[in-house]
């Protein structure tokens, strides 16, 4: 986005964090996962101030667009243009980017009221496009079966259980394992997700069964980059 500043390697803290992982989840290919890493960001941000960080702002209008979610994007321009006072040239090229966004938004809501089946396709090949880097079997993400296994049993124990130190303990085994392999952060996502989708139990409410996922896939990232207290 123009005029935002990319985020110092120096800046810590959540948002910072949150913003971190979402890179490596886009570079892994799991731009859901990575918009809402970043939609929590943006959550925890103004909860402080009301004030949007360009880092943020830009990083997220980006995977809006590139999942085709054109409304989320002139949305969120919008309320990155509202807290800030912008002057000059920065605020010409916001404008643009502000005017383009629309036009591509008004665009496509005018082609999904020409046909309902055009909306089930485009949601399809986001849905496609956007995982298919992650496509990878247990045995294709180059981790051994003891800690493939030991995170299967540990993510059922804890959907069962509501007790997550087992799991805890596994993704400490494999964030140890990816390091001595020099598995990038990436391949370790790969690998969490695999096991995930394999071991889901059919007794256990599939919105805990993701929102399981969802801690176990942040708590991997911070272990990865120690950022974890364990």
């Amino acid at each position: 986005m123009p005029g935002y500043k990319a985020l110092p390697d120096h800046f810590s803290g959540r948002v910072a964090e949150g913003v971190r992982y979402a890179e490596v989840l886009q570079r892994a290919g799991a731009n859901d996962d990575a918009v809402q890493l970043l939609e929590t960001a943006l959550e925890m941000c103004t909860a402080s101030t009301p004030e949007i960080p360009g880092w943020l702002c830009g990083r997220l209008a980006a995977l809006y667009r590139t999942l085709k979610r054109y409304d989320d994007e002139v949305r969120l321009l919008e309320r990155y243009r509202d807290s800030h006072q912008h002057a000059g040239g920065a605020r010409t090229r916001f404008d643009a980017r502000l005017s383009k966004a629309r036009a591509i938004a008004d665009r496509k809501r005018r082609s999904d009221t020409r046909s309902l089946d055009s909306v089930r396709k485009v949601i399809s090949r986001r849905t496609t496009g956007s995982r298919l880097t992650l496509a990878l079997s247990e045995e294709e993400s180059g981790f051994s079966p003891v800690t493939r296994a030991q995170l299967r049993e540990a993510f059922i124990d804890a959907a069962a259980t509501s007790d997550d130190r087992c799991l805890g303990a596994a993704l400490v085994r494999l964030r140890d394992e990816a390091h001595t392999l020099k598995h990038p952060p990436e391949r370790m996502v790969a690998a969490l997700k695999a096991v995930w989708q394999r071991a889901g139990p059919r007794d256990v409410e599939r919105d805990a069964w993701h929102a399981l996922y969802r801690v176990a896939l942040t708590r991997s990232l911070a272990l990865y980059f120690d950022e974890d207290d364990e």
